[in-house]
């Protein structure tokens, strides 16, 4: 898993035709939102133990640091969208009516019908052009054309959630169901022979769809959920490190701060005391990292 540090100064956009051979090197999260437009083909997404088949029309919208990871069905021409919170704001409240805290904390699918979809892709066309002036209105320029995708939305998109019947893969699903009981039950001693065996392969299959699902191996996830666990009673409670540990599901309070230094590059006690200064307004200010780009 790659977690990129990296912050933004602006709306970047970027387009690209991905093949169905196409494989992401490596799951990724990142500081700031993106936006997953298909204009043609199909994709699979894996991201908060849901999977999300993306069509022509369809668009992931991603929160920061969310862990995803995509496959391509098919030859995909698919546009990225990169922005900030505040490049939705004017002042401190929302541009567009609905658009809320809550709509951008959450992972969402939205879909928009043929007789529409061209409007949204007309703003996608100005924001790719948009992209290539880089001058001193740049940046408003896309402010106002990302408000203008997401008042589109608004008007003429619906939005659903997860797996969609259209597409169905060997043992996606099963995955799926592992990963959420993962995310329910991280605070239990879970094996791969356990999950295996509860869904119906050997171990040396469930792990191998398992990583072809999720970009990732099934340790490292039920790792990744516990680390996830772990930050947010870090930040939120007075519980030691060990009694962090213990809730988290790491019997090894060792091995726990060893691999939330290795995650997030502090020692828990540390990150407890670092967040208090906002850890990201020390980052470098850049673009989006292409090896983490899908």
């Amino acid at each position: 898993m790659r977690t990129s540090n990296q912050v933004i100064d602006r709306i970047y956009v970027n387009r690209a035709v991905r093949s169905s051979d196409y494989k992401m090197s490596v799951n990724h999260s990142h500081n700031y939102f993106e936006i997953f437009y298909i204009l043609q083909g199909n994709t699979r997404f894996f991201v908060d133990d849901k999977l999300f088949d993306l069509h022509a029309g369809d668009y992931l919208l991603i929160p920061p640091l969310k862990v995803h990871y995509n496959r391509y069905i098919t030859q995909t021409n698919r546009v990225n969208i990169y922005f900030r919170r505040k490049d939705l704001l004017r002042g401190n409240e929302f541009v567009i009516p609905g658009l809320d805290q809550k709509y951008l904390d959450h992972v969402s699918l939205y879909h928009t019908p043929s007789g529409h979809a061209d409007l949204l892709e007309k703003s996608i066309d100005r924001m790719l052009h948009e992209d290539h002036i880089i001058d001193a209105n740049t940046e408003a320029m896309m402010q106002l054309l990302l408000q203008e995708f997401f008042i589109l939305t608004e008007r003429y998109s619906t939005s659903y959630d997860g797996y969609s019947q259209q597409m169905t893969l060997e043992g996606d699903l099963t995955i799926q169901d592992a990963a959420k009981y993962i995310s329910e039950n991280y605070h239990l001693p879970i094996t791969l022979n356990y999950l295996a065996e509860q869904s119906g392969m050997s171990p040396s299959y469930f792990s191998k769809r398992f990583h072809l699902i999720t970009g990732m191996g099934m340790k490292e996830y039920l790792t990744y959920v516990r680390l996830t666990h772990a930050e947010a009673e870090l930040l939120s409670t007075n519980h030691t490190i060990k009694e962090i540990a213990e809730n988290s599901g790491f019997s090894d309070s060792n091995y726990f701060k060893d691999a939330f230094k290795k995650e997030y590059g502090y020692s828990p006690r540390n990150y407890r005391n670092s967040r208090k200064t906002n850890l990201v307004e020390g980052y470098p200010v850049l673009p989006p990292d292409p090896a983490v780009q899908s």
